[in-house]
């Protein structure tokens, strides 16, 4: 083959990696039984064409449904597939969408559809080759593509609107199989295969990046021309719905993309993502400062312009450029791993910029996401070629010049040093040397694992006991769930020298046998790592919670530094969505800590001007501030602290309104003596209990 040959193909890969970037992950909802879903796209544009879509809030006169929706409920699909746009209140289409209006067929809807969506043609190829069903297309493309999807719902959506188009048909067997239609879009359709996102023997220099939009521009411009705005982008806590994170933000930024009222937007948020309205609260500061929503009015939301240009494009890449200029250690991230580097490391020059390992940790997450980082190996990351090309296009920030202001939140993630870190920190140390050593300590194979998990757990509060050997589990735990009825999970320990436990390693006819003997509720594999999608279906398929030492070990720095509950930390064992809920309540957590962090430092700065303060007073100091409490959470942090256990604020005048009652703030030494008193009168009591 020729170099000119080679160099060709190479471009191409490259062509068909920033197609894949450009393209989103999920088909935006359309009202409406998918019978009618062709039909009502026809009817929706052809009034948008006659001008009869200037009211967002009024009803379109439609003849194929009988009840139907609000311009807006329509408005995410007709955007996200590219046929209109809004100006002003005013929806008009697309150049896309006036092709369709001259051309309102099946196979045109299709062609922008695959324009637009990740992994739809694609499907089409893959039931030419075999038909399946929509179980077996979910893991023929979770496994060729790496995907973490929890559900079928991705899938489904993809297939319905084939089935709609008319490009794959139902056969015999509820399998699907592609049609002559399909077959012929296939021919002018650019598909993206698993080989082409694999990364390149390439230096970076050679890939290419898609350019921001305007509006993204502007922002990192800025960063370019007023390099002391590095100081101000923020360190605050991030916290977004689990898995597929960039995903369901764009989803979340997607639905205030017209002006929106708060009870609407976290109603959507918590009924898209099963949430409480208290947790919605913690994440809207995150969406503030990470600059994709704004505040445009008393409780009313709009996404920024760049958060919009990035609805537009659909690319993570644009995703990624929002955060960096608005939060510490994004590019610089990207940089710092150039080269292979263990996470500790890295985490430890997030440091440098104001963050923890948490938010590092979170940050991190994100641009693995985005294809910027990848997993070397267990625990070290390196950045991709497309991310070292990425951040040479970003205005990075020098360590200095991300130093915390002395406003800056303690960190809650660093412990004190007391005798109980130091056994956290010993079996820590033990249980990752351990996962790694199956002969660890001299011992039999495995039982080093074995016993630093069952310590671990024991650190945390279970009632555990240590069975091992042949024909049993290893660890049984035991605790009381909140009606008091006993619970009780097994646990296998897979210690592998390799750092990744397969398929191969785990018996489940041997656990469903330990968990049928043992009565159990849960069950638990422990390993370093895990290998390949096959093991993660079959796992979620039983109900098997795969948890390894890294998760294991932030749950116990979590129940160290928060105090969580049994129940709480029993959440590692609920499949599939446990993790996310367990990581949903120590960000509520560390919300808490740090809105009581900030209280009291306003009540030193304040209370000598002001006089005594009331939670309204607060919530208009701080409402523009990173944190941005609500005014319920700010109520009920003034109830703890001036509850007699704490008293840490007196209530001078609580004849008013519980948001209106003032408060003052009352001999801080005493209280914070009279609680580390408590606390240690209380660990004095458990140890000589034992």
């Amino acid at each position: 083959m020729s170099i000119q040959n080679i160099d060709n193909g190479v471009i191409t890969v490259q062509k068909k990696r920033a197609e894949w970037r450009r393209k989103g992950w999920s088909i935006p909802d359309l009202r409406g039984g998918k019978k009618i879903w062709f039909s009502l796209v026809k009817e929706l544009i052809a009034l948008i064409d006659d001008g009869q879509a200037n009211d967002l809030d009024g009803y379109p006169n439609l003849h194929e449904v009988v009840s139907p929706q609000t311009w807006r409920t329509y408005v995410p699909f007709l955007k996200g597939i590219g046929l209109a746009s809004n100006q002003g209140g005013m929806l008009s289409l697309s150049d896309a969408g006036r092709r369709f209006c001259q051309d309102p067929t099946k196979s045109c809807l299709a062609d922008l559809i695959q324009d637009k969506i990740r992994l739809f043609g694609e499907i089409v190829e893959l039931l030419k080759v075999s038909p399946a069903t929509i179980e077996e297309v979910n893991h023929q493309l979770c496994e060729a593509y790496r995907l973490n999807w929890s559900n079928l719902s991705n899938t489904r959506r993809r297939m319905d609107w084939l089935e709609v188009l008319g490009y794959i048909q139902c056969g015999g067997n509820h399998k699907w199989e592609t049609t002559t239609a399909g077959r012929e879009a296939l021919e002018g359709w650019r598909l993206v295969t698993p080989e082409v996102l694999e990364p390149l023997d390439s230096d970076s220099s050679s890939i290419e990046v898609a350019e921001p939009p305007a509006e993204i521009e502007m922002l990192l411009k800025c960063l370019v021309n007023s390099p002391e705005l590095h100081k101000k982008r923020s360190t605050y806590n991030i916290w977004v719905p689990s898995p597929n994170r960039i995903e369901n933000l764009r989803k979340i930024t997607q639905a205030a993309s017209e002006r929106i009222g708060k009870g609407n937007f976290f109603g959507f948020i918590e009924k898209e993502f099963h949430l409480k309205t208290s947790s919605v609260e913690s994440m809207l500061p995150f969406l503030k400062v990470s600059g994709l929503i704004k505040e445009v009015g008393r409780n009313v939301y709009l996404a920024t312009p760049g958060a919009k240009a990035w609805l537009e494009t659909g690319n993570n890449l644009d995703f990624i450029r929002i955060l960096h200029t608005n939060m510490q250690f994004v590019g610089e991230m990207i940089q710092a791993a150039a080269h292979d580097i263990v996470r500790n490391d890295l985490y430890a020059q997030a440091k440098l910029y104001g963050l923890n390992s948490e938010k590092a940790r979170w940050i991190a997450g994100f641009l693995l996401e985005a294809g910027l980082l990848e997993e070397t190996q267990y625990l070290h990351l390196k950045a991709t070629p497309i991310g070292l090309r990425f951040a040479a296009g970003l205005p990075l920030a020098e360590p200095a010049a991300g130093e915390p202001e002395e406003t800056e939140q303690p960190d809650q993630g660093e412990y004190a040093e007391d005798s109980s870190t130091e056994e956290l920190k010993q079996l820590i140390h033990r249980l990752h040397r351990a996962s790694r050593d199956p002969s660890a300590e001299g011992k039999a194979s495995g039982a080093a694992f074995e016993e630093a998990i069952y310590h671990l757990f024991r650190f945390m509060g279970f009632e555990a006991e240590r069975v091992g050997g042949s024909g049993d589990t290893d660890v049984i735990l035991r605790w009381r769930d909140r009606e008091g009825k006993s619970t009780v999970a097994i646990i296998d320990g897979k210690s592998k020298s390799s750092g990744q436990v397969s398929h191969g390693d785990i018996s489940d006819v041997a656990i469903d046998t330990h968990k049928e003997k043992n009565n159990a509720d849960y069950v638990g594999i422990i390993g370093p790592g895990f290998s390949g999608d096959t093991i993660r279906n079959h796992a979620k398929k039983k109900g098997f919670a795969l948890i390894t030492d890294e998760q294991l070990t932030r749950v116990a720095h979590a129940f160290q530094t928060f105090g969580l509950s049994l129940q709480e930390i029993a959440l590692i064992f609920q499949v599939p969505e446990g993790l996310s809920q367990l990581d949903e309540r120590i960000a509520l957590k560390q919300r808490e800590l740090d809105m009581i962090s900030t209280v009291i430092a306003r009540f030193c700065k304040e209370q000598e001007a002001l006089g005594s303060l009331s939670p309204r007073d607060l919530f208009l100091l701080l409402h523009d501030t990173d944190i941005s409490p609500s005014l319920k959470e700010l109520i009920s942090i003034f109830e703890t602290l001036s509850s007699p256990e704490i008293g840490i604020l007196r209530a001078i005048d609580s004849s008013r309104s519980s948001e209106n009652t003032t408060y003052l703030l009352n001999d801080t030494k005493r209280a914070i003596n009279r609680l580390r008193a408590l606390a240690s009168a209380v660990e004095k009591g458990v140890i000589f209990g034992k």
